[in-house]
């Protein structure tokens, strides 16, 4: 199915964000799973097509595009080092994936018996998803790499809900993007605040 393909990337996007040791490619990484969010909504909306396209615009304008662009101003602007590596190192954040990967092989056993438009296989990848944007909080050290797993996290909980429980109130839907709003207040604070430019000017 053309939608497991996509939940596949989606996954694959967040592991990248989780494992990748230059910023940078972090942000492109993050931009291009809110673009892939775009699929998802068009999945379990086909039978209305204005809510979808008001959604996707909500998808592309604050996942896709507002998000990663802040903190790419933030970061460029704090002058950070552009590489990070994770606190455990490779192998233990790959022991930790193996260890997600069983947890929703054995939440989703049952799943044969709901009625939701997605393949067991996909709603696989939706909760691994889930568990890599926590995982980040784990494995990650860098500030930056922290919110972006958090978006991550947030991202895989938008798409299940999605999935579960197809066209939810558009209220609900809203507060999906509270990451995007988070990102772009803390963004704005760091900037502003002294105690950042002093400890700049002494850098």
């Amino acid at each position: 199915m053309i939608y497991d393909f996509i939940y596949l990337l989606l996954l694959l996007t967040g592991i990248v964000v989780l494992v990748e040791n230059r910023l940078s490619r972090i942000i492109f990484f993050l931009s291009v799973q809110g673009f892939l969010l775009v699929f998802p909504v068009l999945q379990t909306h086909e039978g209305d097509l204005k809510h979808a396209i008001s959604l996707i615009v909500m998808v592309v304008l604050f996942k896709g595009i507002l998000t990663p662009w802040v903190l790419n101003w933030t970061a460029n602007k704090s002058k950070m080092n552009e590489s990070t590596t994770p606190r455990f190192g490779y192998l233990a954040t790959l022991l930790f994936m193996v260890l997600g990967l069983v947890l929703a092989v054995k939440i989703t056993e049952g799943v044969s018996v709901l009625s939701i438009p997605v393949h067991k296989i996909g709603l696989i990848y939706v909760i691994l998803l889930v568990y890599v944007g926590i995982l980040c909080f784990v494995v990650r050290r860098n500030w930056l790499a922290l919110i972006a797993g958090f978006c991550v996290f947030e991202n895989g909980i938008f798409v299940l809900t999605l999935v579960l429980d197809k066209g939810l109130p558009f209220g609900l839907e809203f507060g999906s993007f509270l990451d995007a709003i988070l990102v772009i207040v803390s963004g704005g604070i760091l900037q502003l605040s002294p105690h950042m430019h002093t400890k700049e000017r002494k850098l």
